[in-house]
């Protein structure tokens, strides 16, 4: 795990601004002096050697040029995102707590969507380090919360067409499959309730398991997704998922549905909505950010209907909350989170 306290003094949105170009100097004197370093002074004086550092040489140039655009687009990533991130500050010093939690996520969204997949920034400490300390925020914004009656799916989605259809493939030629899921919940279900209790997240959300894997916690997809909850190695890492040579914690079933549900509850937090961040578990919050960024929609159905999302994501919203309707009875199990604070 990433030591923080190296990096956090220069996240803070009042340091920020003052301390981006020293930051960005020292990435580059630390890239040039590991440059130094690597290439030998004393190499024997032959045509083989010095093409052999010549070759060196451009190989370090070449790691250095890139580290260093990588390093200043992540900086100016983060002068845009502060941007919001001050001015959130400011709205919450005056009680308008809306305005804040609104002007907080778009900045949670310039940084998720400033890496498109395979971007070497997705991996950038500076990019990583100031999201988490806006979800963190953004968290502590929609706490306290607890668990009340009211039902997700009759007050959001009950008619609508595309729920009422994986209900009725769950009840009909799914049905073999929905009956697996309910013999393999029965024995997780009352450690998930705890678990996402605990989290402060509803408990309807136990269907995304079912989604996911059928709740079989050897369950391995050709994109190096296991477990219960399907984590890729580099989100389980993110979420204290250990891997090493003699275990692999994404087939814990408690620890990975711990981590399942800190992720699904970071994600409500980055944008507000639960359909939203079922289709960021999906989909990817980095391609739900670039799409709101790119279309000003927030709503996951206008999203669907307007075919702005892959067909995987667009049926796989509905597909959890049919199945957490079919797995937990209507009712008492689509509790929806809360904000006493509001």
């Amino acid at each position: 795990m990433m030591c923080k306290t190296t990096i956090r003094p220069f996240l803070h949105w009042r340091n920020v601004g003052w301390h981006l170009p020293l930051l960005l100097s020292a990435l580059v004197f630390f890239s040039l002096s590991a440059l130094g370093q690597t290439v030998e002074p004393n190499l024997p004086k032959s045509t083989t050697a010095d093409q052999t550092q010549t070759v060196n040489i451009e190989h370090y140039l070449d790691r250095l040029i890139a580290s260093t655009a990588i390093a200043a687009d992540a900086v100016s990533v983060i002068e845009e995102a502060n941007g919001f991130r001050i001015e959130a500050s400011q709205r919450l010093k005056h009680g308008r707590r809306d305005e804040g939690r609104a002007l907080l996520r778009q900045a949670a969204e310039v940084i998720a969507a400033a890496a498109p997949d395979g971007d070497a920034k997705q991996q950038d400490p500076l990019l990583r380090e100031y999201l988490l300390e806006i979800t963190k925020e953004l968290v502590a914004l929609d706490a306290p919360t607890k668990l009340v009656g009211e039902s997700f799916i009759d007050a959001d989605s009950a008619g609508n067409a595309r729920v009422a259809a994986f209900i009725n493939y769950f009840q009909g030629r799914g049905r073999s499959r929905l009956e697996m899921g309910q013999s393999r919940l029965a024995s997780y279900r009352p450690m998930m309730a705890q678990v996402f209790r605990e989290e402060g997240v509803p408990e309807w959300l136990i269907g995304v398991g079912f989604v996911e894997s059928t709740y079989n916690s050897r369950a391995h997809s050709p994109k190096e997704a296991h477990g219960i909850w399907q984590f890729i190695p580099g989100t389980g890492a993110r979420y204290g998922l250990r891997r090493t040579a003699w275990t692999d914690e994404r087939e814990n079933p408690e620890k990975s549905t711990r981590a399942a549900a800190r992720y699904l509850r970071d994600l409500h937090a980055l944008f507000g909505d639960w359909q939203l961040a079922l289709a960021a578990y999906n989909w990817g919050e980095g391609r739900v950010a670039r799409l709101i960024r790119r279309t000003g929609i927030r709503d996951f159905w206008t999203m669907a209907d307007r075919g702005l999302l892959p067909q995987e994501t667009a049926n796989y919203v509905p597909s959890v909350l049919a199945a957490s309707r079919l797995l937990l009875g209507p009712g008492k199990q689509l509790t929806e989170v809360e904000t006493l604070s509001q």
